[in-house]
């Protein structure tokens, strides 16, 4: 039980870390929009983050499901 918890753990910690980098990049385009710049290719790549970080909260999801449909039995 304990590792079924610590797994759980590990993936909520991963979810909340990319979230926190999308949010950093985020703050780092608004900050450099006054500037010019690359803006387009850093919004672009903060883009492709936060879509990765959408499909990975969807399988951390199926996952924790998985995980606990194994504990019920």
């Amino acid at each position: 039980m304990g590792h079924f918890f610590g797994a759980v753990f590990m993936f909520i910690l991963a979810g909340i870390a990319l979230v926190g980098a999308v949010f950093i990049g985020l703050i780092k385009v608004f900050k450099s929009a006054g500037k010019g710049g690359e803006t387009d290719e850093e919004a672009r790549m903060i883009q492709e983050i936060y879509n990765s970080m959408s499909r990975m909260e969807e399988r951390v999801e199926s996952l924790e499901t998985i995980l606990l449909d194994k504990e019920k039995k």
